[in-house]
C-alpha cells in the first residue's frame, strides 16, 4: 500500500507547463561562429543521412555558422566526432537517443551541445523549449548560450549509466523488453509489444524509497523516476518537472488489473494522472528501488534488477532560450 499519496495535489491542465531554463547571460549575437555538426544517421526521424547533412548544414549556415560536418553510424564514431570538436560550437542532429548518448559520454567534462531535433518523440527538445523548426533551432545552436540540464546516474548491479528523461520500472519497462524494432518509429513493433505485455499483466513488487524514507511498499503496476515532463513516445509522466532543480520526480500508478494499468496510463499520457488516489508521487534527490524489477533508463532496456537513481545537476549544458521575465 502507498505510505505518501498525493491525493492532494491538483490535476494538472492538458498543457505542458515546463520552466524554462536559465542560461549565465542573455544571448550574445554571433557572426561566424565555427561549429561542429554531427548527424546521427540512426536517429529515427532522420531519414537519408546524407540528404539531412546537408539541409542541416545549410541551416546553420544561415544562422551565421561556419559549419564542420561529420555523419556518424554508431557510438563509437559520434564519440570520436564529440571528442573532435575542439572549441567549435557542436550541434547534434538527433533525437531523444543522440542527447542519451552525449550524456553517457565518458568524459570529465560534456562540451556545450545545440540540438537540431530529428526524433520521433523529440521530448529532451519539447521539454526544454528547442524549436523543432531547424531553421529556428539553428539560429538558436549557432547565437544562443548554454544551460545546464540534470541528468539521472542510474547505478544497477550490474552497470552504471545516465538517463535524461528517466527511468521506468514495471508494465512500462516490460513492455519495452519485448519490443523488436530497429528504432522508435516503429510502431506495429510497439503495440505488439504493448500487447504481448498486457495479455501476461501482474502487478509487480515495488519497494521504493526516496531520499532514504519509505514511499512505496507493495504491488503496482508502475513506477516512473523522472528527470523530464514527457517520457517514452509523448507520455506527460511528470508534467511538474524542472530539469534544472537538482530534483526528480518518483511516481508509482498502483494498479492491479489490465483495465486498471491500461486507464492509468492513458491518463499518463495525457498528464492528468497526478492527484489520483491510485497514484503516489514524491520529489526527491535519491530513489531507490530495492525489489528487482523490468528496468528501462530512457529507452536503454536494463534488464530485471535493482537500481539506486541519483541526480547529477548539470551535467549536460544544451543551448536552450533565454528565460523571459
Amino acid at each position: 500500500m502507498p505510505l505518501n499519496p498525493a491525493s492532494a495535489l491538483r490535476r494538472q491542465d492538458e498543457r505542458l507547463a515546463v520552466p524554462a531554463l536559465r542560461p549565465r547571460r542573455a544571448p550574445l549575437e554571433v557572426v561566424g561562429r565555427e561549429v561542429q555538426l554531427i548527424v546521427n544517421a540512426r536517429a529515427s526521424g532522420a531519414g537519408e543521412g546524407g540528404d539531412v547533412l546537408a539541409r542541416a548544414t545549410s541551416a546553420l549556415r544561415a544562422a551565421g555558422g561556419r559549419v564542420h560536418a561529420r555523419l556518424t553510424a554508431d557510438e563509437a564514431q559520434f564519440a570520436a566526432a564529440v571528442r573532435g570538436a575542439g572549441d567549435r560550437r557542436l550541434v547534434l542532429v538527433g533525437g531523444d537517443g543522440t542527447v542519451h548518448a552525449l550524456a553517457n559520454l565518458g568524459l570529465p567534462a560534456l562540451p556545450p551541445a545545440g540540438l537540431l531535433p530529428a526524433g520521433r518523440a523529440n521530448n529532451i527538445a519539447r521539454a526544454l523549449g528547442i524549436p523543432v523548426d531547424w531553421a529556428a533551432a539553428a539560429e538558436l545552436a549557432v547565437r544562443g548560450r548554454p544551460a545546464g540540464v540534470d541528468v539521472l546516474q542510474v547505478v544497477t548491479p550490474e552497470r552504471t549509466l545516465y538517463a535524461v528523461e528517466g527511468v521506468s520500472g514495471g508494465f512500462h519497462a516490460a513492455a519495452r523488453h519485448r519490443y523488436r524494432g530497429e528504432n522508435s518509429a516503429d510502431l506495429a513493433a510497439g503495440v505488439r509489444a504493448f500487447a504481448s505485455e498486457l495479455a501476461a499483466f501482474r502487478a509487480h513488487r515495488v519497494v521504493l524509497r526516496a531520499d532514504g524514507a519509505p514511499m512505496f511498499d507493495g504491488p503496482a503496476a508502475q513506477v516512473f523516476l523522472s528527470n523530464l515532463p514527457l517520457f517514452g513516445f509523448g507520455f506527460r509522466v511528470a508534467p511538474m518537472a524542472d530539469p534544472a532543480d537538482g530534483r526528480l520526480e518518483a511516481i508509482v500508478l498502483d494498479a492491479a488489473t489490465r483495465r486498471g494499468v491500461v486507464g492509468l496510463l492513458a491518463a499518463a499520457r495525457r498528464g492528468t494522472h497526478i492527484g489520483r488516489e491510485d497514484v503516489s508521487w514524491k520529489r526527491a534527490t535519491r530513489a531507490r528501488l530495492e525489489v528487482p524489477m523490468a528496468l528501462v533508463a530512457d529507452a536503454q532496456p536494463l534488464g530485471v534488477t535493482t537500481a539506486t537513481v541519483t541526480v547529477d545537476p548539470g551535467r549536460l549544458r544544451l543551448v536552450v532560450p533565454e528565460r523571459r521575465a
